[in-house]
């Protein structure tokens, strides 16, 4: 194997064992993990849900789990492995997909480390949105369907490749609603090109039939949002989460980038190289698949949850714009053992997985196993109870209802946590904001300033609460520590439990 061949390998194998060391914990920090299991175990007992089960302020109304297909595989996942093999399967995700990319920088001339180097940089751009979610799909689609635009922009393959988006764009519709994102970029790089023919600029249309195919084959991936079981309700789900300019102010993965928060300059950082790179070629030899990645910056910087995709746009577009720029030919000349223009590697699949599957199965038979090893093996998931309120388990174990006395408040984060965990329960609140929507959720936001009127005012429309979880830096704690008819369970360092008496 060649120093080109070993830049994939080499990269996956580090940034699985630096991915599983950051992400132990890090990784399952958010709320949604919980109920997108719970949500899969449900559709694969029962069926299709269409109304919402889990809360006493929502219950019954319309709701359908658009990531179905995400949850289902998540579900699957969890009974054979548990959240250590939920956390391997995301890691294993993101490390082939940022891999493959370093593998495709070596192959255009890139010396292998610094071709590792850049993909990992991709990686510290994307990491503050790395969760244990089906969005990571979303993830590696756009990276597949990115790169394959790319090959066509630069004449590697034949417009006709696009096709097999279509059935895949069928998957991607069921898993995770990030498929808006695809389908938008396919018609960007479809129309695109046929303008580009237009101004006599370069792209892959030659002829009418070209523009056609392309365009017909993106029409047909947007097409596939109507394969899924929900039919038009999936579509309106889609709308009521994208539609909601209140989420932007409540909720952080919807709210703009903030430049001066330190999380994000690995994302500017990245941003400023590539559009120094993108400067570095000619104008009138760009390709529309090179601009792709500057939608994408801009909408990360209007919601920070797109900061990933940029990343993986960019480095799909990075091997064939690289070498069309002054820098290259510069650096080919000043430091050619850091850059010197080849040929495409090719890509010998079997060879090139196999350290990646060695790893990836070793992984899974110690978990398997039950063998605890650092990083790859048995309990090495974890849930930091800094973060959730764990020592509050075996208390809401004890008190968990069985009958009509399950309502419990709660906060936003930890509906999702006792949805999984304690399902007798019935929750207030949790973070799937189509169920909700915007306007309910930002008065509870407000409703912390005065607790005691805001409690009054929901038990009065929803009924008493029966228990209440709340965080010891809210000012629901006090409120329910002075409240006489409210008694203390446990508390811990990070929640208090609570029972009415």
């Amino acid at each position: 194997m060649s120093a080109a061949r070993l830049a994939g390998p080499a990269t996956f194998v580090a940034l699985v064992l630096v991915l599983l060391a950051g992400g132990r914990s890090n990784f399952l920090r958010d709320p949604g993990t919980f109920w997108h299991i719970t949500t899969g175990e449900r559709i694969l007992a029962d069926g299709f849900l269409r109304t919402d089960p889990y809360t006493f302020t929502f219950a019954g109304t319309w709701w359908v789990p658009y990531q179905w297909l995400g949850e289902v595989g998540m579900a699957l996942a969890h009974r054979v492995g548990g959240f250590d093999l939920l956390l391997l399967g995301t890691v294993t995700i993101l490390a082939a997909v940022f891999a493959a990319f370093a593998h495709k920088l070596a192959a255009c001339g890139w010396n292998p480390l610094f071709a590792a180097a850049i993909a990992c940089f991709g990686v510290a751009a994307s990491a503050s949105h790395f969760h244990v979610r089906p969005h990571i799909f979303t993830i590696a689609a756009m990276a597949l369907t990115t790169s394959l635009l790319a090959d066509v922009d630069a004449g590697r393959r034949r417009i006709r490749a696009l096709a097999w988006l279509v059935p895949f764009f069928a998957v991607w519709v069921n898993v995770h609603g990030g498929v808006l994102g695809g389908m938008a970029t396919i018609l960007l790089a479809a129309s695109g090109w046929v303008a580009f023919r237009i101004l006599g600029r370069p792209t892959p249309v030659s002829r009418s039939r070209d523009a056609a195919l392309a365009i017909g084959i993106a029409i047909a991936c947007v097409l596939t949002a109507f394969v899924n079981p929900y039919g038009l309700d999936l579509l309106r789900t889609w709308h009521v989460i994208m539609g909601e300019p209140v989420l932007r102010e409540i909720i952080q993965e919807h709210s703009a980038m903030k430049l001066q928060e330190p999380t994000s300059w690995p994302f500017l950082g990245f941003a400023a190289g590539y559009l120094a790179i993108l400067f570095g070629a000619p104008i009138r030899e760009w390709r529309v698949t090179w601009l792709l990645p500057v939608v994408w910056f801009v909408l990360a910087l209007d919601r920070v949850r797109h900061a990933p995709l940029f990343s993986v746009v960019a480095l799909a577009a990075l091997p064939t714009l690289w070498p069309r720029t002054r820098w290259a030919k510069w650096l080919h000349t000043k430091r050619p053992d850091v850059y010197q223009p080849a040929g495409e590697v090719p890509m010998k699949a079997g060879r090139w997985v196999l350290v990646p599957i060695l790893l990836v199965a070793g992984a899974v038979a110690l978990q398997l196993a039950k063998v605890e090893v650092p990083l790859v093996g048995a309990n090495w998931a974890r849930h930091d109870p800094r973060h959730w309120p764990i020592e509050l388990l075996p208390a809401m174990k004890r008190h968990e209802p069985h009958g009509d006395r399950h309502r419990i408040f709660n906060g936003y984060i930890d509906g999702g946590f006792i949805i999984y965990h304690v399902p007798g329960y019935k929750v207030f609140v949790d973070d799937r904001c189509e169920v909700f929507g915007g306007a309910w959720l930002k008065d509870f936001v407000n409703a912390e300033a005065n607790p005691a009127e805001a409690i009054a005012k929901w038990e009065s429309e929803y009924g008493p609460f029966h228990f209440a979880l709340v965080r010891t830096d809210t000012a629901y704690e006090p409120y329910f520590a002075n409240a006489a008819e409210w008694e203390c369970v446990q508390r811990s360092g990070t929640a208090a439990f609570y029972r009415r008496r």
